[in-house]
């Protein structure tokens, strides 16, 4: 399953920016990227060295997988989608 640009966007907004550095700088991080290819991982239950060039570094989006997870950033992300479901009055896939 491939995520939809709408579906990427939603969950785009609940990842957090990068931290600035002291010198203040963010960390340069694509989170579409990112996020694309955490679920590529996820979704063929492949090993980190596995990923593909596409998603960028397998070190920078394991690094930020790890961090997201450490800061409970999927957590929240189920959390938000959960009240969406109740929203809408039950999970309806083909609206």
């Amino acid at each position: 399953m491939r995520l939809t640009g709408e579906q990427l966007d939603w969950l785009v907004e609940r990842v957090p920016d990068a931290p600035v550095s002291p010198k203040g700088r963010r960390s340069a991080i694509d989170k579409r990227l990112a996020l694309r290819g955490i679920f590529w991982i996820l979704g063929n239950g492949a090993k980190w060295k596995d990923l593909p060039r596409r998603f960028g570094s397998k070190s920078v989006v394991h690094r930020w997988f790890t961090l997201w997870v450490r800061e409970g950033v999927f957590e929240n992300i189920m959390r938000d989608a959960g009240e969406l479901v109740e929203e809408r009055n039950g999970y309806r896939p083909y609206e």
